[in-house]
């Protein structure tokens, strides 16, 4: 059965459309996006629209192909996320029916190995009904990645409120929670005009993870050259446990890649292999983590995946994993990395990571707390929660 993308809202369905722009993403995974806006799904480039689900205010949740869908699913929420979420919960039942058609998967969930569920904290429908799909996902047994857009500290304080409201409903509803931080690309004058390359960023880290090497094609044996993740690599490196009890950590992620050949030998079916420094590589992605104020080193516990042409396995000394896992490891406060390698077929070496933390070491969750008692008092439970379970 194939991985499940869902994106709720305008920004976690971007998302989702980016990771389809890739045409191999539609032999191992399914495309999902939910929305109260037709307008906002005809935008979508890549997930067809019989992969579309609408929030109709009078009828719930329904398919894309479904006759009138434009009249029936319109208006959207704007940024009232208590008013998306009581509907979701409104029609949960109608949700687990029409989101089971969208996947393929009428017969059941069981055999969906993950589900990516992406959506913006700080706006109505993607923050109201995000954290439900997450939840029923997570109760028909399928491990559930929230990847979750924080809004930038000028987006105001309502969106900031939506963000700590969100965040509280999120602890309960996924294994994982990887964070997209706005305030990385703040700086821009033109902020909107950066998102496109940003959730293009963001798609191919998380694809990099979670397909490994299925959308290769690499055969069993030559992946044997090399150490394997798996979805539960992705799930312990992204978790704490707490007395028999598992709560989500909270992970930045970070990608940087380089080409190995020249011009000239992408046109010869041999040799012109580039040196790769993995570690550089490693650096470089840290460098671009999609969380800010966040220190590399602080990370309680990480995952790396480099990914690189087989012939650079093949010759020994070629690329140096053991120090690139040195790397890893030095970079977890707890001794815990899940360190992989990937094959791929096309002339670029990269490294994807994974790095993660404890709400209390968030900087940013403070800043959203502050910023939304300005509009409405409001307070991160999610913190209380942690800290209560450290305390046990």
């Amino acid at each position: 059965m194939p991985y499940a993308f869902i994106g709720v809202g305008q920004c976690g369905g971007a998302i989702i459309d980016s990771a389809f722009s890739d045409r191999f993403m539609f032999r191992i995974a399914v495309p999902v996006a939910v929305n109260s806006a037709t307008l906002d799904l005809e935008t979508l480039v890549n997930v067809p629209r019989e992969c579309w689900i609408g929030i109709s205010r009078e009828r719930g949740f329904i398919p894309g192909t479904t006759p009138g869908f434009g009249h029936l699913v319109s208006g959207g929420y704007g940024k009232n996320r208590k008013l998306a979420e009581e509907h979701a919960l409104k029609f949960r039942d109608t949700l687990r029916e029409v989101l089971l058609k969208a996947l393929g998967a009428e017969e059941g969930a069981g055999n969906i190995p993950v589900a990516v569920v992406a959506f913006s904290m700080g706006g109505g429908t993607g923050s109201g009904a995000g954290p439900v799909v997450a939840g029923l996902l997570r109760e028909m047994g399928i491990p559930v990645v929230a990847l979750a857009v924080i809004p930038a500290t000028h987006e105001g304080g309502l969106s900031a409120r939506n963000a700590v409201e969100c965040l509280n409903a999120l602890v309960g509803c996924a294994d994982s929670v990887v964070l997209v931080d706005n305030q990385k690309i703040a700086h821009s004058d033109t902020m909107e005009a950066l998102f496109r390359s940003y959730n293009r960023y963001v798609a191919r880290g998380i694809c990099d993870i979670l397909t490994g090497t299925a959308r290769e094609g690499i055969k069993a044996e030559e992946q044997s050259y090399a150490p394997v993740l798996d979805l539960k690599d992705m799930i312990s490196a992204t978790t704490f446990s707490y007395g028999g009890r598992t709560l989500p950590g909270f992970a930045a992620l970070g990608r940087a890649s380089e080409r190995t050949r020249g011009f000239l030998h992408y046109l010869l079916p041999f040799g012109g292999y580039r040196e790769v420094d993995v570690v550089s590589l490693l650096y470089r992605s840290f460098m671009k983590l999609t969380l800010s104020g966040v220190a590399p080193e602080q990370a309680e516990k990480n995952l790396a995946l480099l990914r690189v042409p087989t012939a650079y396995l093949r010759d020994t000394g070629r690329i140096n994993t053991s120090m690139a896992k040195e790397v890893m490891e030095e970079h977890s406060r707890i001794g815990e990395t899940h360190f992989g390698v990937a094959m791929t077929k096309r002339n670029i070496a990269s490294a994807t990571v994974l790095l993660t933390y404890r709400p209390a070491q968030i900087s940013r969750f403070v800043e959203l707390e502050k910023l939304a008692a300005q509009h409405q008092e409001v307070s991160l439970k999610v913190l209380e929660e942690y800290e209560r379970r450290e305390e046990e």
